[in-house]
């Protein structure tokens, strides 16, 4: 947003302060500063010049040779293209040696005919859009006289970053942003010159029908007899410098109200407009606006319709055509209103129709501001056109009104959270500026008791911390010096799901080797079709034109392939994971269930996928054990079509299904890079959390030595490998056991449809050396214990 520096001054005292000053403390109190430019410093030797003769070119149909007196003495000949050159009309002239714009101005021949100087379009010099001709200047205005003496073309131009700007609806215009340099600079600030409306309380009132609670504000006011077409100087000036073009009078008016306070406005056309009705749309409807564009109004949109339900603008975005001013218009209906900010967001987005006045509204505008706004408009509209007649009452229809906020706040919490000690009379002075009201309620403790005014309690200033950013801001947060803090510090227990996922990462890239990468939430459909992977959003978005994002992501592991596609031509191997969040259900009342997932992926050139597969169990496996204390089983293949349609497993505990893993499917391997090997894991880590904790039991460390001994089992190959594990881990015997699984067989032709398993045992006495007579009794023990469960020892 541009700010006029010239505009501001209108409002507030600043002299005496250099700019640099001005950006430096506004951009440390306020709001972010992108640039400053100063305007006009470019536009030299400009003065009213009066045109004495007009003679046709010789050589040009277009060009008049003029003699122009620009009060230096001689008449002076200039060559003109200008249309509207006529004997008598006085104009802005830039003399040789002068400067527009960066242009400078010297002798030149033009068709073969000398020109000393250049009779100035406003669009040429900035001060006004119209390109149709020079500017035609008051007959009254002396010859000789500066344009810098007319009209204040040098200004600042003061850039404010929009961004920063979100949360203070108020700082949407210049008398805003004054409001903020009064309280920095301790300077007054004057109120706006309004019309007093009372006096019209006994005219007709106009029939105004708001029948959707998203309208929370609807004033209007009907005047007649509007003559002028043509907008002031001034105004025309600061619209051009502020980044928007002049149009016409009535235009022109609501657009300068607009960027002076914020409050976006309409005019319609009285002859054609007689009442109003807010409503929001049962069907799709189609509406050409302003610039002559159709836009199809999607259903329960926002829409100003007129008596007879027509409609004539989109609320809070844009006016209709067939409503508009034209040149003919001297009747006008005016509008100051205030919409739901959620209510016109959706509606702009839905058309893809973003205009100055739904972003103010976007802001959450103060409802208070709609009848300051039309006192102030006919105010100005008077100025410019003194014949104009009220021919209604102010009508005003307040449906909502934001809840007021009085907060009670003392300057000891003050000192406290700020880090230095404000006394109450700057306290109260602050305060007071920023337009708060403050009543002491004692003054030698500071306890005070703050109204906040409505432009800043629609959704900025609610809490005891918001004074205190309000008073420390203004003080400067640069004035407060670094100092230790005396407070007493005590030990604060960390959640669980904090340390359970630090332990989880730490674990991960010191003993795994793997890099974390942090994600957005959004399911990405078009690389997943892309690639062969089925995602759907339990959340879809209603404008997924951006990157592809439909709505947010169900899963966590495709977001991650993603990113492992988007790497994969940087690194032979690629090793990441992400703890994020999903939401793959909606509760009762349809709002989203968030959940927590770690996901794994795997990629590499060189290693098979055998190995990433087994890495991946061996990170499940670790992360079960070290930072859950519990253990998990392995089960079966996932149904998930993203995996392999064998080498794949589902993660579980007591049944209840943790999470999935495998290879991923060869269909989307090929369609991301046939060289490389994918394995990917997906946990339910808030599941794993509940589990119940494995119950450890210590045992003393053996002095005698340990026997190493290997076990050939063979099962069926349908039988899970779970289910071995599990009869070797309920295996007991009066040594220190310890299991691992050390190789598997495959031979069709030896086997058939069996599988060999490798089991290594470690085996530690407890209170002697062994014996093989030992060793002998325990095979024989396991031997048979595993045959209950189908598996035999090998003996081919």
């Amino acid at each position: 947003m541009i700010i006029s520096l010239n505009w501001i001054k209108e409002y507030v005292n600043l002299d005496g302060i250099e700019v640099d000053e001005l950006v430096k403390r506004f951009g440390l109190s306020t709001a972010e500063i992108e640039g400053v430019e100063h305007r006009g410093d470019d536009i030299e030797n400009v003065v009213v010049a009066e045109i004495l003769s007009v003679e046709n070119h010789p050589e040009s149909k277009k060009l008049h040779i003029l003699k122009v007196n620009d009060g230096s003495g001689e008449p002076v000949q200039v060559v003109c293209g200008a249309p509207n050159v006529r004997v008598g009309l006085k104009t802005y002239f830039a003399r040789v040696g002068g400067n527009v714009r960066g242009l400078k101005i010297k002798p030149a021949k033009l068709a073969g005919v000398d020109s000393f100087g250049m009779c100035c379009g406003g669009n040429e010099l900035g001060i006004e859009s119209d390109e149709s001709g020079i500017v035609e200047l008051d007959s009254s205005l002396p010859v000789g006289k500066s344009i810098k003496e007319i009209l204040p073309v040098d200004d600042y131009l003061i850039e404010i970053d929009n961004k920063s700007l979100t949360n203070r609806p108020d700082l949407w215009g210049h008398y805003g942003i004054a409001r903020e340099f009064s309280a920095i600079f301790k300077r007054e600030l004057k109120p706006l010159k309004t019309e007093d409306l009372s006096k019209y309380s006994s005219l007709q009132p106009i029939n105004v029908k708001v029948e959707t609670p998203n309208c929370f504000r609807y004033s209007a006011i009907t005047v007649e007899n509007v003559l002028t077409h043509k907008s002031p100087d001034i105004m025309k000036l600061r619209l051009n410098y502020c980044g928007m073009r002049d149009i016409n009078l009535l235009a022109d008016m609501t657009n300068y109200l607009m960027l002076e306070m914020g409050q976006p406005m309409h005019a319609f056309d009285n002859d054609i407009v007689k009442g109003i009705t807010v409503i929001e749309t049962d069907k799709e409807i189609n509406m050409q606006t302003l610039e002559g564009e159709n836009h199809e109004i999607q259903k329960d949109s926002l829409v100003i319709c007129d008596d007879e339900r027509v409609p004539v603008a989109i609320a809070g975005i844009k006016g209709g055509l067939k409503s508009g001013i034209s040149e003919n218009t001297t009747k006008l209906l005016l509008e100051s209103a205030c919409f739901d900010c959620v209510a016109i967001r959706k509606t702009s987005r839905k058309i893809g129709l973003i205009t100055d006045a739904s972003l103010r509204y976007e802001k959450s505008l103060d409802p208070e501001m709609c009848v300051t706004a039309i006192e102030r408009l006919v105010y100005l509209l008077k100025q410019a056109e003194p014949k104009i007649n009220v021919t209604s009452s102010l009508t005003d229809v307040y449906n909502y009104h934001y809840p007021k906020h009085e907060i009670l706040i003392d300057t000891d919490f003050l000192s406290r959270r700020g880090g230095v000690q404000i006394s109450t009379e700057d306290a109260v002075d602050t305060l007071t500026r920023l337009g708060f009201n403050v009543e002491i309620l004692d003054f030698v403790q500071g306890k005070l008791r703050v109204e906040v005014p409505s432009f800043r309690g629609t959704k900025d200033v609610s809490i005891k911390e918001d004074l205190v950013e309000e008073i420390f801001r203004m003080y400067g947060y640069d004035n407060i010096k670094s100092a230790t803090m005396s407070m007493p510090l005590q030990p604060v227990d960390q959640l669980p799901t904090h340390t359970m996922e630090y332990e989880i990462k730490h674990s991960l890239a010191s003993l795994f080797g793997l890099n974390e990468v942090h994600s957005y939430i959004w399911n990405y459909a078009d690389y997943n079709k892309s690639v062969g992977i089925e995602q759907n959003s339990v959340l879809n978005l209603m404008d997924s034109s951006l990157s592809g994002q439909s709505g947010i992501r169900s899963s966590l592991a495709p977001t991650l392939i993603k990113i492992a596609d988007e790497n994969k031509n940087k690194f032979n191997e690629i090793q990441i994971f992400e703890i994020g969040r999903v939401v793959d259900s909606l509760d009762e009342n349809n709002q989203a269930i968030e959940k927590k997932k770690l996901s794994v992926v795997l990629a590499s050139d060189s290693k098979d996928e055998k190995t990433l597969y087994f890495k991946l169990k061996q990170i499940v496996e670790y992360i079960s054990s070290h930072v859950f204390h519990t253990s998990v089983d392995f089960l079966g293949k996932t149904s998930n079509k993203m995996y392999h349609p064998v080498n794949s497993c589902l993660i579980a505990k007591n049944e209840e299904i943790l999470g999935e893993m495998g290879i991923l499917h060869p269909t989307i391997v090929n369609n991301i890079d046939k060289r490389k090997h994918f394995a990917v894991l997906e946990l339910d880590l808030e599941k794993m959390l509940t589990l119940e904790k494995t119950k450890f039991s210590i045992t003393p460390t053996s002095k005698y030595q340990s026997v190493s001994v290997d076990f050939n089992f063979v099962a069926d190959k349908n039988m899970p490998y779970a289910k071995l594990e599990k009869a070797l881990n309920e295996f007991r015997a009066s040594y220190i056991l310890e299991h691992s699984l050390k190789d598997i067989y495959i031979n069709d032709e030896v086997l058939k449809d069996k599988i060999s398993y490798t089991i290594n045992y470690i085996i530690t006495p407890k209170d002697r050396t062994l014996e093989a007579s030992d060793i002998e009794k325990f095979s024989n023990r396991l031997i048979q214990s595993m045959e209950s469960i189908g598996v035999t020892l090998r003996t081919l």
